[in-house]
């Protein structure tokens, strides 16, 4: 009786805090790691003092319950705002607040209050494991009315890393496991790939969760510039010189957006020749790129269009299943019946009978350091027994990522 007491008496608290929007912004350092100045400050949302909600993880926990995040989220958005607003926030990237990427496809979003100079959204990329297709246009949105975008905790999944170029962050922020622990294969597989990343893109890089100068000295040698972290300072209510502040310093241009309509073919073949195949050797390049992935683990994306159901077969389910138990992040693409059980790590999605996708036969493949795509179009689509494609195969990351875009575009929520 007492728990449920406490729990109805827990939901009216947070009811009350929503309604009347109890919440208040607390502002968190970045310093620039080689001197130490203070040049941003990170928005971070507090309920009440004194009540279980103070504690951010406890009010959006109660938010995931009761389905209220992206409300709550909005909320905590706009109050961010609005305080750093009050106190100065005038300067150019000084300022970084956390958003969910709901709270970006509201359809009022035009309509509420920005900050009064450029800032930065940070977002999780668990988020593309959730809503892949509506991550991207968030962040396509969000780049619209000028803000950077960050990765918040990269590291803490390993599929990130072969996220990464379809996410294009502007900034990286390191999951502060990194710094602190003892340095072993799987940082290094993330530094790796992070380095990659920065020298195609100019991204920054953040290191959070900085606590003693040895981990000052860590995320120095793991190639941050920017830290956060007790360090430093703790959260704090009041930015006394939030006006005067430098900001975080990204390249001249955001990341430069790739092709995200269209098809892969569409997409390679004006950048290389096509050449002609049968079906049976696009089966046995698929399998090749399938088990390149599968050797790859958890990092691994793969995107596969079957043009008709009746190509996936026994064998080919067997694969997809074993790939599904490994890989970040697994899809297909068909027409007629999916011929796949969903709920098993496969996402599944519906090719139209007017989508000139349903021509093609692609897979792509995406690893923090593997990167390929097969595009194939049937030359002939009304003899499709005749099973002659014009094809392309290409390692060229740029290109595989902008055909692995065109591709999550269309995955349902």
């Amino acid at each position: 009786m007492g728990a449920t007491v406490e729990a109805r008496t827990s939901d009216a608290l947070f009811t009350q805090i929503l309604a009347d929007r109890l919440i208040s912004t607390r502002f968190q350092p970045v310093v620039e790691l080689d001197s130490g100045t203070v040049v941003a400050y990170e928005a971070l949302s507090r309920g009440p003092v004194d009540t279980v909600f103070h504690n951010p993880a406890a009010l959006f926990d109660r938010a995931h319950e009761l389905g209220l995040v992206n409300d709550l989220d909005l909320a905590c958005w706009l109050t961010s705002i609005r305080t750093a607003t009050e106190l100065g926030f005038t300067a150019a990237h000084s300022l970084l607040v956390n958003v969910e990427p709901a709270s970006l496809r509201r359809a009022d979003l035009a309509d509420t209050p920005h900050p009064p100079a450029a800032a930065v959204l940070e977002v999780t990329e668990r988020a593309l494991m959730n809503d892949p297709s509506g991550l991207l246009y968030a962040i396509d949105r969000a780049r619209s009315m000028g803000y950077r975008i960050a990765i918040d905790d990269l590291g803490a999944d390993p599929a990130s890393l072969a996220l990464l170029p379809l996410l294009a962050p502007d900034l990286i922020k390191l999951d502060m496991a990194l710094i602190r622990e003892r340095p072993d294969q799987d940082a290094a597989r993330v530094m790796s790939a992070v380095a990659a990343h920065a020298e195609r893109t100019g991204a920054v890089v953040l290191a959070e969760g900085i606590e003693t100068d040895e981990h000052r000295v860590t995320a120095l040698a793991l190639g941050a510039t920017y830290g956060q972290g007790w360090l430093f300072g703790r959260p704090e209510a009041d930015v006394p010189n939030a006006a005067a502040l430098a900001g975080i310093v990204f390249p001249a241009d955001p990341s430069v957006s790739l092709p995200t309509s269209g098809t892969p073919f569409e997409v390679v073949a004006p950048r290389r020749t096509p050449r002609l195949s049968n079906r049976a050797l696009l089966v046995e390049m698929s399998i090749f790129l399938e088990s390149r992935a599968l050797a790859s683990g958890d990092s691994a994306v793969v995107l596969s269009t079957f043009q008709n159901h009746q190509n996936l077969t026994p064998a080919t389910r067997r694969r997809y299943d074993a790939l599904a138990e490994t890989a970040g992040l697994v899809a297909v693409y068909m027409a007629g019946d999916a011929a796949l059980e969903r709920g098993r790590g496969i996402r599944v999605a519906q090719i139209d009978a007017n989508d000139p996708l349903l021509d093609e036969w692609d897979i792509v493949v995406l690893t923090a350091d593997f990167a390929a795509v097969l595009a194939a179009r049937e030359v002939d689509p009304s003899n499709h027994a005749a099973g002659s494609y014009e094809f392309v195969v290409t390692h060229d990351r740029e290109l595989a990522t902008a055909a692995a875009l065109t591709l999550i575009n269309r995955l349902p929520a």
